[in-house]
């Protein structure tokens, strides 16, 4: 650290001054965030697409999308500790359950990597932080959060273990939190009031100003800006100077009287002020603001840009390269530094004393590694005897011989019988860590999932053959591996084995967890919203507790990524016997009109599927017995002559529009594929006669309810006499007695 930057901080900590730089108005400074959902979409990715950022403030609208979260996995909250983001994930399964809380994980944003860390949550309370800052003074994260059994407070996280230590119970409504260089902590309540936060007392906090903004809407996040002191919240609030009803989330930058580095700040003060500098997006969620900084100032040198770590050949020693900064921190044009200092894992190990000119290419040798086999971080700060000291520029090097990186491209193809599979992968081409590599020395295991067989062992190639007999889901597990370490990857997962041959097929979702081993479910356009199992949410709205699959969405459940229904449920691999016919029969309840398909394939996948039919049901669908239950509506479809003598699969995909209304309720009791006709109940025969003569049904007998419907499950007529004429309904119909089907025909 060079005269000039010591000389800095020292005036930083008088009372005379904050020691903090000035910004300029067009900043082309980076930030960072995390959007849970960014309908205005990214410059690198679509809109449907959610996860880590980086914008600047010059145009925070124009966000990067750096590493995309999926599968229901969501965030509460996230900080970064000099850009190594720690996160308390979730994962969101449906509308219809609350979100399990998931291991707390980092994410380096120099690097890409990840790596999970802990649980946050022991899953015995409804604890959820709502927003987290690093206390840089006193090196630790800190979360602001809420709950039923613990209340509001303030926890500090452990960044090894995940762990949340509650440190001061918290009552003055905050959601969001900061830290500012000196440990002083602050929050933003409902009422738009900053306050700052008394760390040594419980329930102790000052109200020091009142911001035109109030009622904090949706997910948000508040952070100060050590190269200025300033303190800037990506606000998103239902009342707001633009009166936009919290659509839009905005950058507010707020100034803050400028005092001696160990004084409490009070409403008294004179200096309070705020602005609105930029906007990050409309109906976004952004949280888990980031916010590098340079000591020297804006007109300090930059980052350092190229950089490159290389392990030797040997292992034994590591290669920085790096080009020196073209553009100060605030971005304006630079002509050269004045040297550079290198850190390794916060301990200088070189400084370069000279004048470089923007862009000279610098290589530095570090041969004094304490050990061999580990990473280490490097960070770089190029400065300037007249500003001061730039930012970090990271580099992480693993320096030694590196265990393989995980495989790519990894696949699995199914044969046409379903009784075998080639499971196929691209070999890795360099370390996990980016350590020194011979891809020579990698062989392979590879494991079946969930039976644990072990398939291959210590091969060479990139390629392996599998027989299967049980029908069942599975995957594989690939695990590259040489002395020094090993990598996993699992592929998809998949149903396959000996086709099933006995009829009828049956599903009637009383088993979700037996019924995922052999059925597939597939949300087709990725909107989140798809079929869900074993719910009780028919019992007060059908008056009972069925087991079925359901199709439901409300007001409250829908989101600008919420498309028209195209959710599937495929059957397993059937084997159809040559010769026969074969029908499928659905059994179904609605409160709302929705359009179902069916369809039949070689696969079990969505992909090669052919229509062969299509549902519209126009109104509610179900029928009311004596008690006023809603009793399901059977729909049966024939299946076409080709699939006898093949294997083949069933599928039935919800296709409904989503409706103005915005509402939708559809229960799938039962699918029954079988022999014949679908929905005759040929094993039981009807107590009571009943014939067809002269276009005249007669029904011998006591009857209570009897109807006759077409062949695609649509109701005719209803039955009220012993003797009821059929003029003019030549063909094959269903006739239900009193829940009984038969398959009549009107000659």
């Amino acid at each position: 650290m060079n005269k000039k930057t010591i000389a800095a901080l020292l005036l930083a900590c008088t009372a005379a001054s904050s020691g903090y730089a000035e910004a300029a108005e067009q900043d082309n400074r980076p930030f960072y965030g995390f959007f849970l959902s960014n309908p205005g979409g990214y410059t690198n990715a679509d809109e449907t697409q959610y996860g880590f950022s980086r914008q600047t403030f010059a145009n925070a609208g124009a966000n990067e999308l750096l590493y995309p979260l999926s599968d229901g996995i969501g965030l509460y909250a996230a900080t970064a500790v000099d850009g190594i983001y720690y996160a308390t994930p979730y994962l969101f399964e449906s509308s219809m359950s609350m979100p399990t809380p998931r291991p707390m994980f980092s994410y380096n944003i120099y690097t890409g990597q990840v790596k999970e860390i802990g649980p946050w949550s022991d899953q015995s309370t409804d604890l959820k932080p709502s927003d987290m800052t690093y206390d840089r003074k006193n090196d630790r994260i800190l979360a602001a959060c809420f709950g039923s059994k613990e209340g509001a407070g303030i926890y500090e996280l452990d960044r090894e273990t995940g762990a949340m230590t509650l440190i001061r119970k918290n009552d003055n409504g905050g959601g969001v939190i900061a830290a500012d260089a000196f440990g002083r902590v602050f929050t933003i309540n409902h009422n738009g009031e900053l306050i700052q936060i008394d760390m040594t007392k419980d329930n102790s906090s000052k109200v020091l100003y009142k911001l035109p903004y109030s009622y904090l809407s949706a997910n948000q996040s508040l952070e100060f800006d050590l190269t200025n002191g300033k303190l800037y919240w990506a606000s998103c609030t239902l009342e707001n100077p633009r009166q936009d009803g919290g659509r839009g989330t905005y950058m507010v930058e707020i100034t803050l009287p400028n005092i001696a580095p160990n004084t409490d700040y009070s409403a008294e003060m004179q200096g309070y002020d705020n602005r609105e500098i930029c906007e990050i997006g409309y109906s976004s969620r952004f949280l888990g603001m980031y916010i590098p900084h340079a000591t020297g100032g804006f007109d300090a040198p930059g980052f350092a840009t190229d950089t490159k770590s290389t392990s030797s050949v040997d292992g034994d020693f590591c290669t920085i390269e790096f080009r020196i900064p073209a553009t100060t921190f605030g971005g304006a044009a630079l002509a050269s530094v004045d040297g550079y200092d290198i850190y390794r894992d916060g301990e200088k190990i070189h400084t370069e004393k000279k004048t470089m000119p923007a862009g000279e290419s610098v290589k530095y040798e570090d041969k004094s590694i304490p050990a061999k086999g580990k990473e280490y971080r490097y960070d770089i700060i190029c400065y300037s005897n007249t500003t001061g000291d730039g930012p970090k520029t990271p580099v992480f090097a693993y320096v030694g011989f590196d265990a393989p990186e995980a495989v790519g491209g990894a696949t699995v193809k199914v044969s046409d019988d379903f009784l075998s599979t080639t499971v196929s992968w691209t070999a890795p081409a360099a370390g996990q860590h980016g350590g020194t590599f011979d891809p020579s020395m990698t062989t392979y295991d590879i494991v079946r999932l969930p039976d644990n067989v072990k398939v291959a062992e210590n091969i060479k190639e990139c390629t392996v053959n599998d027989n299967l007999r049980r029908l069942l889901r599975y995957s594989y597990k690939i695990t590259a591996k040489n002395a020094y370490g090993e990598s996993h990857t699992q592929t998809a997962e998949f149903v396959a084995g000996t086709p099933v041959a006995e009829f009828p097929v049956e599903e009637n979702f009383e088993n979700p967890a037996a019924m995922a081993l052999k059925w597939t479910s597939v949300d087709n356009n990725k909107d989140g919203m798809t079929w869900i199992y074993g719910t009780t949410l028919g019992q007060s709205v059908f008056g009972d507790y069925e087991m079925t699959a359901e199709y439901i969405i409300s007001p409250t459940s829908v989101d600008a990524y919420t498309k028209d229904a195209d959710d599937w449920i495929i059957s397993p691999p059937i084997k159809f016997e040559a010769g026969k016919k074969y029908s499928v029969t659905f059994e179904i309840r609605s409160l709302t009109p929705e359009t179902l398909n069916v369809y039949v394939g070689p696969k079990n996948t969505v992909e090669g599927m052919s229509k062969i039919n299509s549902f519209g049901l126009n109104e509610p669908q179900y029928t009311e017995d004596e008690e006023g239950r809603m009793l399901f509506q059977k729909y049966n479809t024939l299946l076409p002559d080709e699939i006898a003598g093949t294997t083949a699969c069933v599928a039935v995909q919800l296709a409904t529009p989503l409706s103005e209304q915005l509402y939708s309720y559809i229960q799938l009791g039962r699918i029954l594929i079988d022999e014949g006709l679908a929905g005759v109940d040929a094993m039981e025969a009807y107590k009571n006669s009943f014939s067809i003569l002269n276009g005249c049904l007669t029904v011998g007998g006591e009857f209570s309810k009897a109807s006759i419907y077409s062949l695609n499950g649509m109701k005719v007529m209803d039955i009220r006499n012993a003797s009821t004429s059929l003029n003019g309904m030549k063909g094959i119909y269903i006739l239900v007695i009193d829940g009984k089907s038969h398959k009549i025909v009107v000659r």
